[in-house]
């Protein structure tokens, strides 16, 4: 375990996010590989307590249904912040997950469709003039032949929270 633990706080690969450029995670190398990641920012709290999900349904493009917005609700997840809990929340890596591709969760994080679990950053214009970062390290750098990524996967991500913190974006 403290081989994980090093690992995850070893040398990772930092990706800055572009929220005007849909196409920031292909230039910045992310690989399509598995492996751990958190975001960093320096948004204020009271910012990302302010921004509510921004529809609640949308039309699906394949059936022009009406259906619920899956992307993440920031202002309700921020909003648990506590100056009482702070010492327990990471408030500068705000989201930290697991990926068994690492470019696809880069980009849910940023330009997700309305369907897809993820933060969507982009759709906040508030947040363009801050500074967001995709930081991450590969499942196969540290273990080349795993025999069963996804424990090793869900094992490091919450190795990674219990060290640093609950990043306050991320669901309990």
């Amino acid at each position: 375990m403290n081989d994980l633990s090093d690992y995850l706080d070893s040398t990772h690969s930092s990706v800055q996010i572009d929220l005007r450029n849909d196409e920031w995670h292909c230039e910045g190398g992310i690989p399509s590989l598995p492996g751990w990641y958190y975001i960093s920012t320096n948004a204020p709290i009271d910012l990302l307590q302010r921004q509510p999900l921004w529809s609640s349904t949308y039309q699906q493009a394949r059936n022009k249904q009406t259906a619920k917005v899956r992307n993440y609700n920031i202002q309700q997840r921020a909003g648990r912040f506590t100056d009482r809990l702070a010492p327990y929340f990471n408030t500068k890596g705000v989201y930290s997950g697991l990926a068994s591709k690492l470019l696809a969760r880069a980009r849910e994080h940023t330009f997700a469709d309305p369907g897809t679990a993820g933060l969507a950053l982009a759709r906040y214009p508030e947040f363009f003039d801050f500074e967001w970062i995709f930081h991450f390290v590969t499942l196969h750098r540290f273990m080349a032949d795993c025999q069963c990524e996804e424990v090793l996967l869900h094992l490091g991500e919450q190795v990674w929270r219990a060290k640093h913190g609950w990043p306050i974006l991320c669901a309990e």
